[in-house]
């Protein structure tokens, strides 16, 4: 074989020194060297118009990333350059699938997203601030620092290690395999605990060992992710019972019951990694449970269309979002149904995998009504109200809302993310352990609860003192029938009997309560923060109306003092406005015992407005309040208490049968 001679390998040299740099350059540089590019103009299709929506909302990670840090933009503006510096844990988590979608769909090269994902995790493992593997919530993007005094969120750190997990299987045998297998491990679950049953919210840095929250992950919602890396994990885990002690509420708007949580992106973040589909739990099928509030919510903005002209049957979608008046959790019935006209598109694309034609369609009626105002450089701006007069339109896009139409519209086209996260076998030991198995599982309405109240011939005295009772069988309160917030460690810590009797002209209540934290706060309309019991009575049957005044709401408290034993107590009727003690229709009495109190109540069925006879049937429904001074934590039990259909505010009691 021929050497090469000098002059021609040097030539040969030259010429290859350009085509070096540029390859250099489009490996190493962080600048994104974009492929192939849906056209906005040229849209006649479904699968054009979601690659375009993908396409824009992938740019958003990729330029609104720090390419040192890999830390992503909480928000950033849609149509100029901004100077926001915050960036947000969760978008990191979605910004981790982002770069691999980008990749997949040829946006980018796959070396250039490997490098990313690798970048990211590095920063994360080697520099990143956290506390027992728990990142802040927002952190400067440059530092990684704490910042806007945020907390150590524990949500916020399971939504990153979430994409950490997806890009775990995704690059298997690499090092991003062998990084994101730490992160994952340095995580203390039992710490985030904080000594009860169900996650806390997050922890702050304050003089000395700084302090938790005292919000808990205590109710349905996003957290089913929390619950699951928990439950997995390969150390520190935390026992699969908290994911039982996840209060699941039942509610009705329409003909869909569905486990509720008002906005729509608590039932879709978890959704955005875990493969519900054909699976359930002793609780309910949870994917058919978000198909349903998706349906509900559509629903509900039909139904309010007449009052927000924003609302239509292509335009929908409450969740949390920018509004005319800052962030809000706006969301729909059932539960709690804050909104004022307000849409966000990352409702509907988010809910792709449920709903997905009328998904599809609500997302191109926005993009082509809409699209001079809510259509910029990384695709939907993040929500818009054109109820108000002169309109509104969001100027910003939020990372996790970003995230979620992009995740979600990737496992409606391919199942992508579903398909490697369920490959982690942490996530498949955390489902086994806490119920799923194949099938689907419908959720109904509770069934309604039936009491008894027998007849007394002779009154009973009402001085804090059960002895006129003996004989009786009280209804005992249980946390899995009853607990509408909070926990309940222990029956030490929170448990209560309740009694009932009547004659021609009392109903008598009784309770027996364990209490470890007997405290009054607040007489009148604000007896509720107390420890108390609330009465609620639909006298005529027709559902309890909030402030209807032929209905009653009666707070009952115990009102002890700290150093001896009182008989006496406080009362307050909301809807009447008044203190029924003031005028005898309400009488009241309570003494305290070793582990809590005991409350009487003799209460003129005048006051009620029920005529008593036997085998007639009022219906009523008693909660317990229970605030604890120690903790400044608060607990709620509620016997019955539930929608009448959703679409009014009729309530739907147990039913009391005089005997």
């Amino acid at each position: 074989m021929k050497l090469m001679q000098p002059i021609k390998l040097m030539k040969l040299v030259i010429i290859s020194i350009p085509l070096i740099l540029v390859i250099t350059f489009y490996f190493y540089s962080g600048e994104v060297v974009w492929g192939k590019r849906p056209l906005e103009d040229t849209i006649t299709t479904d699968e054009q118009f979601l690659d375009l929506v993908q396409y824009k909302t992938v740019q958003f990670f990729f330029n609104e990333s720090n390419k040192v840090t890999g830390l992503v933009k909480d928000r950033a503006n849609n149509f100029k350059d901004d100077t926001y510096t915050i960036a947000s844990i969760a978008s990191v988590g979605y910004a981790l699938p982002a770069y691999v979608i980008g990749a997949e769909r040829g946006w980018i090269s796959k070396r250039e997203a490997y490098g990313r994902v690798l970048n990211t995790l590095l920063f994360f493992k080697n520099n990143m601030e956290h506390k027992n593997g728990f990142y802040y919530h927002f952190v400067d993007m440059t530092t990684g620092k704490r910042a806007r005094g945020s907390e150590l969120s524990s949500i916020d750190t399971a939504l990153f290690l979430a994409g950490v997990l997806f890009v775990r299987q995704y690059y298997k045998d690499t090092e991003i395999e062998r990084i994101a297998t730490e992160l994952y491990e340095q995580v203390d679950w039992q710490w985030m605990l904080d000594n009860g049953k169900t996650f806390n919210m997050g922890w702050r840095p304050t003089r000395g060992e700084g302090r938790f929250l005292e919000a808990r992950w205590r109710d349905y919602n996003e957290c089913m992710i929390l619950y699951i890396l928990g439950i997995g994990a390969p150390k520190h885990s935390v026992p699969s019972s908290a994911w039982d002690a996840i209060t699941r509420k039942v509610g009705r708007y329409g003909n869909h019951i569905l486990i509720q949580s008002s906005p729509l992106f608590t039932h879709q973040y978890s959704h955005a990694f875990i493969d519900f589909r054909n699976k359930h739990d002793n609780y309910a099928d949870y994917f058919v449970n978000s198909v349903d509030a998706t349906l509900a919510n559509r629903e509900f903005c039909i139904d309010n269309k007449g009052t927000y002209k924003t609302y239509s049957e292509n335009v929908w979608g409450l969740t949390a979002c920018d509004g005319p008046r800052g962030y809000k959790a706006y969301g729909a019935k059932p539960g709690n149904a804050q909104h004022d006209g307000t849409v966000a598109p990352t409702a509907a694309g988010g809910s792709i995998v449920f709903t997905p034609e009328l998904s599809i369609k609500a997302l191109r009626y926005m993009f082509d009504t809409y699209r001079n105002q809510l259509w910029g450089r990384y695709g939907f701006s993040d929500s818009f109200n054109v109820s108000r007069e002169k309109g509104w339109f969001a100027q910003d896009v939020i990372g996790i809302d970003q995230g979620t139409i992009l995740i979600m519209i990737e496992n409606y086209r391919s199942g992508l993310i579903w398909n490697y996260f369920m490959q982690n076998k942490e996530v498949q030991t955390a489902m086994d352990a806490v119920g799923f198995v194949e099938g689907t599982k419908s959720v109904t309405m509770p069934t309604e609860i039936e009491l008894t109240a027998p007849f007394r011939k002779k009154q009973i005295s009402i001085n804090g003192d059960l002895s006129d009772w003996s004989g009786l069988q009280p209804y005992i309160y249980t946390t899995s029938q009853c607990l509408e917030y909070g926990d309940i460690e222990s029956g030490q810590d929170f448990a209560a009997d309740l009694y009932f009797s009547w004659d021609r002209e009392y109903l008598y209540v009784a309770a027996k309560v364990t209490d470890n934290d007997v405290y009054f706060r607040k007489g009148g309309d604000a007896i509720y923060k107390n420890d108390c019991l609330e009465l609620y009575f639909d006298p005529h049957g027709d559902g309890l109306l909030w402030g209807n005044p032929r209905d009653v709401q009666l707070g009952l408290s115990p009102h002890l003092l700290k150093t001896k034993r009182y008989n006496g107590g406080k009362s307050w009727a909301w809807f009447q406005n008044k203190d029924p003690e003031k005028d005898k229709t309400v009488i009241l009495a309570s003494s305290s015992t070793e582990d809590g109190y005991i409350l009487e109540a003799a209460i003129k069925w005048s006051f009620i407005n029920f005529k008593p006879a036997y085998n007639k049937k009022l219906r009523l429904s008693p909660a317990f309040h229970d605030y604890d001074l120690n903790d400044k934590s608060s607990t709620k039990m509620n016997l019955f208490f539930q929608d009448i259909n959703g679409k009014d505010e009729k309530k739907k009691l147990a039913i009391l049968t005089l005997l």
